[in-house]
């Protein structure tokens, strides 16, 4: 494996590292936001966050960054992606996804 190859792992570690100390620290709402996910997926087809922070709005204590946890269960496939309606997003491109196994 070439340094840059090894960078990149190291990178995803990083990553992958603290996204889960960030749900660690913040899991009673990161479950109750992948709950309120997973029933909006199987009432409408499909979810962006903007949904789920418009059903389940994140406290001033829970770290912004604990939203990014909410999708991060293998039980969901990513089928496109949209420009977020929420202001406070920036006009930022948001993902959509589906429940695994659902049409």
């Amino acid at each position: 494996m070439d340094n840059q190859t090894l960078d990149l792992l190291a990178g995803v570690r990083l990553r992958d590292v603290g996204v889960q100390k960030v749900y660690d620290h913040n899991k009673t709402w990161v479950d109750k936001a992948r709950s309120t996910a997973k029933a909006l997926a199987a009432l409408h087809g499909s979810v962006s966050i903007d949904e789920v922070l418009s059903m389940c709005s994140r406290p001033e204590s829970v770290h912004p960054n604990a939203t990014g946890s909410i999708f991060r269960e293998n039980v969901w496939e990513k089928i496109g992606y949209k420009q977020s309606a929420n202001p406070s997003a920036h006009a930022r491109v948001v993902g959509i996804y589906k429940l695994k196994g659902t049409q």
